[in-house]
């Protein structure tokens, strides 16, 4: 008898699941699909702070360094690659190299991507723009950024950011600041 009353609620409680997500469908699949071209992007896309945000979350449990860089600035242009050479020696420990151009949002299909991918191909790059202009980008993580690029930023396995450079690093420099952050938060 309890089965027969049982199986009445279910189905009413599975109906009312199934309208719910048809309501919510587009807006999830919305949602979905932006973190996942943000999450894992293809090519240089433009992200607001809080989206941003959100990448640095889906990364905890890594060593995460943000580099802003412009096409334009001459000392980020020599750090790229040595960036890109960090990432490639160290993913494998759990270290995740994230930059974000401060370049112009008009620039990007003709200049930004082009010259990222020339120059840094193993990495994940963003424009700082998205709604956002590229100062309070920037700011939304370092109240007192005077605005020098080229910027790094290291975030530990927790998300907790360690230590901001402003200005231009030596590879020896970066590996230094990684060694120490991935082997304080042990492996991957």
């Amino acid at each position: 008898m309890k089965l027969n009353t049982l199986g009445p609620r279910l189905l009413w409680v599975g109906v009312l699941m199934g309208a719910a997500l048809v309501a919510t469908s587009p807006a999830v699949a919305e949602a979905a699909a932006a973190a996942d071209h943000l999450l894992d992007p293809d090519t240089i896309h433009p992200a607001t702070a809080e989206q941003f945000r959100a990448v640095l979350e889906h990364h905890r449990g890594k060593v995460v360094v943000v580099n802003y860089w412009a096409t334009w600035c001459i000392p980020c242009l020599q750090e790229l690659p040595e960036l890109d050479l960090l990432q490639e020696r160290y993913a494998d420990r759990g270290l995740v190299v994230l930059a974000v151009s401060m370049d112009d949002p008009e620039k990007l299909d003709d200049r930004v991507r082009p010259f990222f991918a020339k120059r840094a191909p193993g990495l994940v790059s963003y424009l700082a723009s998205a709604g956002d202009n590229s100062v309070d980008f920037v700011t939304s993580f370092d109240p007192e950024w005077p605005g020098a690029l080229p910027t790094t930023m290291f975030f530990d396995r927790s998300g907790e950011l360690t230590n901001i450079h402003l200005g231009r690093m030596l590879y020896s420099e970066f590996e230094e600041a990684v060694l120490g952050l991935l082997e304080a938060g042990g492996g991957s």
